[in-house]
């Protein structure tokens, strides 16, 4: 979810990332190609040519090269991106009481964030009347 404040306010809700991303990888790929400084900055940082890291990210058919452990750990913590962490939490974390309570600790982190940036793009309080 993203959240745009300003003089108007816009949610932008996504899709479950086992919905958007079927695999680890495809999820690891969209946050490398969405880094800030962009690829070839992350390949730098990782050591490693452009082409080469696409190329581990996205490989083709019969292609040996591989996205092993490490290098998803260079690359979550260089971009700062932890969406691959969260899909294999919800890969993974099936019991429906853990995932309930992940819902409501993810509540409660945003719903301060949307009170606050309600009131600053100046929607009525709660039961006031336009």
């Amino acid at each position: 979810m993203r959240v745009v404040s300003g003089t108007q306010l816009t949610l932008e809700l996504q899709p479950g990332l086992l919905q958007r991303y079927t695999t680890l990888r495809q999820c690891l790929y969209h946050s490398a190609m969405n880094y800030t400084r962009g690829i070839k900055a992350l390949a730098a940082d990782l050591d490693l040519s452009e082409s080469e890291l696409t190329r581990r990210l996205n490989p083709s058919e019969g292609d040996p090269r591989s996205c092993d452990v490490n290098l998803m750990v260079q690359i979550v913590d260089a971009t700062g991106d932890l969406t691959p962490l969260h899909w294999l939490m919800a890969r993974f974390l099936r019991d429906s009481e853990t995932r309930k309570q992940a819902a409501v600790d993810q509540l409660a982190i945003l719903l301060p964030q949307i009170a606050t940036l309600l009131a600053d793009a100046g929607a009525p309080a709660k039961g006031a009347r336009r």
